[in-house]
This record gives structure tokens, sequence and C-alpha cells, in this order.
């Protein structure tokens, strides 16, 4: 058995928060490196997740609901990337990428909690596949950005 619509939309909404969120946080971290490299990084990041909330907004719309205006109502996200604006206002570019880093590790797990959903439909689950390998690719480059920072 499937899940119904409501419940569908719940989890794209959710999503779609997360991806607001990660879109906010890496916006703020591009203004605010000093490496170049990186502001050039968390810049396409940024771009990245608005092109992702837009593939999920016309999902939305298809199942006929109006994406939420806002961030995630997940605190623990919104928390994490404000941790991410804050540690730009005067840390420096290894405490940021390791800020952002923690954004990826939750953004991470709110696609995992999504697709846990075992009744999902095939049509979403793939959708939520497909975009969650992009997040996830994300995260690794960061994480390991981070590690070779660390290392130097």
């Amino acid at each position: 058995m499937t899940m119904n619509n409501e419940t569908v939309l719940d989890k794209l909404q959710y999503l779609l928060g997360t991806l607001r969120d990660g879109e906010k946080g890496f916006a703020d971290a591009a203004e605010h490196a000093t490496d170049p490299k990186l502001k050039a990084l968390f810049s396409e990041r940024s771009a990245q997740r608005q092109q992702l909330a837009a593939e999920i907004e016309q999902k939305i719309a298809a199942h006929g609901d109006k994406p939420r205006e806002g961030g995630s109502v997940g605190a623990a996200l919104h928390r994490t990337w404000l941790n991410v604006r804050d540690a730009v206002t005067g840390r420096d570019d290894y405490a940021v990428v390791a800020e952002a880093e923690r954004g990826e590790d939750v953004a991470v797990e709110n696609y995992q909690d999504v697709l846990k959903e075992t009744e999902l439909p095939a049509e979403i689950r793939a959708f939520v596949e497909g975009q969650f390998s992009r997040v996830k690719a994300s995260h690794d480059q960061i994480r390991d950005l981070k590690h070779s920072m660390q290392a130097s």
C-alpha cells in the first residue's frame, strides 16, 4: 500500500524547507568565506539547492498543492545554518567549512528519513533518490574538504 497524497506532499514540503535552508546557508557562507575557491564552491552549492528546490516545487504543484514559504520546520537544520552564518562572522574558512558540513549532515539525514518510508510511491521514491544522490555527493565533497583543511 502506498501513502496518501497528503502524506507525500508533507514529505516533499519537508525536503523543500531543507533545501531552502541550505540555499540560504550556502549563500551566507559564500558571502563571508575569504578563499575565492570556497566562495565559488558555496555559491555553486547555493545555486544547486535553489535548483533542487525548484524541482520539488514542480512536484508539489503536480500533486495539487502550493509550496510553503520559508525554510524548514526542522529547527535543527535552521540552527545549524545559523551557526554557519555566525561562523562566517569572525572565524576562519575551516570553521565555515566545518559548519557547512554540519548543515549537510542534517540535509542527508532529512533525505534518509523520507527514503525510510516504505510506502513512498515508486515515482516519488525515484525522484527523491535522484535528489539525494546530489545532496550526498555535495556532503561528501564538503566533508573531504574539511578533512583536507584539517590535515594541513
